[in-house]
């Protein structure tokens, strides 16, 4: 199998999803290990970062370099994760920061918004619909700010994604035996030839975070 890259909405039961890829081949299964371990590069908390990651840019929009750094930290993190061999991450960012590597399968989970809504009334029942909706909205709203400053795409590009799953009328099970059928084809193998590419990308992850923090 290869490396699966999990991208999904708040809400959206697609960690559910990650979760039964990773039971099914024996894998693991990496989402905030690979900040905290980006932020022990940075000298930060791993909630420091995580919000940097996940938060409105505002005024941060405009510190490139700091952007940068914060940038290739995570990634030179998963990207030794990847050298580890097969794994499901349904972490930040997964569809970019291992962009264009072979062996890679990324993939978009969308749920529509009444279940979304319902997902979350169910552990919030205090909380109005109306409440819930604009809730989610915000974090749609931001997130989507979020990519355009740190990549310049549309989060909802389907370039940016191998295979997008609906889950509208799709079980849980359904979307994950069907990424597991895409996982399987050859194009994913983690041959010879794509591990050592993948080692590769990890030491050149490596070379720029140490020149960029001497610099």
């Amino acid at each position: 199998m290869p490396i699966i890259t999990i991208s999904r909405e708040s809400l959206s039961g697609g960690r559910a999803v990650a979760e039964c890829l990773a039971r099914t081949f024996d894998c693991p299964l990496v989402g905030r290990e690979v900040l905290q371990e980006a932020a022990e590069k940075l000298g930060l908390a791993p909630d420091d970062l995580q919000g940097r990651f996940e938060t409105t840019p505002g005024l941060w929009a405009r510190l490139t370099k700091e952007r940068e750094r914060y940038f290739l930290a995570v990634q030179s993190a998963l990207a030794e994760w990847c050298t580890r061999g097969n794994l499901v991450y349904h972490g930040v960012a997964g569809q970019f920061l291992l962009k264009d590597l072979p062996g890679v399968l990324r993939v978009l989970i969308v749920t529509p918004m009444e279940l979304r809504v319902h997902n979350l009334l169910e552990t919030h029942s205090r909380l109005t619909r109306d409440q819930i909706l604009d809730f989610i909205r915000k974090v749609d709203q931001d997130r989507s700010r979020w990519v355009r400053v740190m990549y310049g795409a549309d989060v909802q590009d389907p370039s940016l994604y191998d295979l997008t799953v609906n889950l509208r009328k799709m079980s849980m099970a359904s979307a994950c035996r069907i990424i597991a059928e895409a996982a399987t084809q050859p194009r994913f193998e983690i041959s010879d030839e794509v591990e050592a590419e993948l080692f590769s990308f990890a030491a050149g992850c490596r070379r720029r975070l140490s020149q960029l923090k001497g610099g």
